[in-house]
């Protein structure tokens, strides 16, 4: 792949999922810097953040082939560091003190990562419009008016397991569109 070659999202995606080794190169190459910074702003250390970026992109790899990215990359990318980043800290107690500082490093998050993050909870409504009408309607309940299971089946007057059954339609569909999706749904105030 030449390097002054510019080549779309769509078409390295395509690449990936063919197995072409040198379009992760080039992913990686064009990427690794701003998601380096992006880890680094969130957790301050070198080392942690470059194992993390590594981690990203050798899971990217991985699951190419299998992947049916339906966003922005770049967003894709950015959403998929933060996780990895938050799912760190979640693992090593002796980060515990940066969960403190967390909410305040992202209030100071940069115009760039709220656009992205604003074109994520786009693709993220529209994957959600997408779901069948009785799964859609199951999961906006449980996610945006914080309802649990056993009022969601009572108010639709079902049982608590097809609302179970249902939410976890819900996130396997959204997985299998977009996989770090389920970590923003799940912590995201909807």
């Amino acid at each position: 792949m030449p390097t002054n070659e510019v080549l779309s999202d769509d078409v390295l995606l395509l690449r990936l999922k063919n197995g072409d080794e040198q379009a992760l190169t080039y992913l990686y190459k064009q990427h690794w810097q701003s998601l380096f910074l992006l880890a680094y702003q969130l957790l301050k250390d070198r080392e942690a953040c470059k194992d993390i970026v590594q981690e990203l992109f050798t899971e990217f790899w991985q699951q190419a082939p299998r992947m049916e990215l339906q966003t922005n990359l770049k967003a894709y990318l950015r959403a998929s560091i933060r996780y990895k980043v938050f799912r760190y800290i979640r693992r090593n107690p002796n980060n515990a003190a940066l969960f403190d500082q967390l909410e305040e490093r992202m209030e100071h998050s940069s115009p760039e990562s709220e656009l992205a993050y604003k074109e994520l909870q786009q693709v993220l409504d529209t994957l959600i419009d997408n779901l069948p009408e009785k799964c859609r309607v199951i999961f906006r309940m449980s996610r945006e008016q914080q309802l649990s299971n056993k009022e969601i089946a009572a108010r639709l007057n079902i049982s608590v397991k097809t609302v179970e059954n249902q939410i976890t339609i819900a996130i396997r569909k959204l997985r299998k569109a977009f996989p770090y999706a389920v970590f923003l749904l799940l912590i995201a105030n909807r």
